[in-house]
């Protein structure tokens, strides 16, 4: 089994309550938005997607303006942090 501590930081929301994904990439998964972003949508072929399901607003090819809604990222960073876990490579 993996673990997975639930974040607690809080983030600025827009009025339809999505934050700027570029904050929780370097905060909960202390990576860039450039490289974090790759998770989102599967638009690399090399890189799982491990937002289905979830809502972002843009494009994971525009890090810089990618939004995810504050409901959906503790569940976008625990998947992210299971994948890296199974790979056992934290930088995967």
């Amino acid at each position: 089994m993996t673990k997975f501590e639930q974040p607690t930081k809080k983030f600025e929301a827009d009025e339809n309550g999505f934050v700027r994904f570029g904050d929780v990439a370097s905060m909960l998964l202390k990576q860039q938005a450039q490289y974090a972003s790759r998770y989102v949508d599967g638009f690399q072929e090399e890189y799982p997607n491990l937002g289905e399901g979830l809502r972002f607003e843009g494009k994971s090819d525009d890090y810089h303006n990618l939004k995810i809604h504050q409901d959906d990222i503790n569940e976008f960073v625990r998947r992210v942090t299971v994948y890296k876990q199974s790979t056992g490579n934290p930088f995967a």
